[in-house]
């Protein structure tokens, strides 16, 4: 049930805070499923795969925002240059 329960906070955290650095929860959420049990694997194995998706949509959306914000401030200093 403890462990029910971790996973449903980690998973909350992660769509409610995007701010929260993703490889950094992804690496903690990664180790903790490997220090599993089979049979707890196998219990948990839907949270766990929840939770990877929301990690690689997380990492998808920030790399997006990234290349939009460069692609800006490269837009202005070429304004700038003219």
């Amino acid at each position: 049930m403890k462990i029910e329960k971790f996973l449903y906070w980690i998973q909350n955290q992660l769509i409610n805070y995007p701010d929260i650095n993703i490889n950094t929860v992804k690496m903690f959420t990664d180790k903790f499923y490997y220090c599993l049990s089979k049979k707890e694997k196998e219990k948990f194995k839907l949270q766990y795969q929840v939770i990877s998706e929301i990690s690689l949509k997380q990492i998808s959306l920030d790399s997006f925002i990234l290349d939009s914000k460069i692609n800006q401030l490269e837009n202005e200093l070429t304004e700038v240059k003219k």
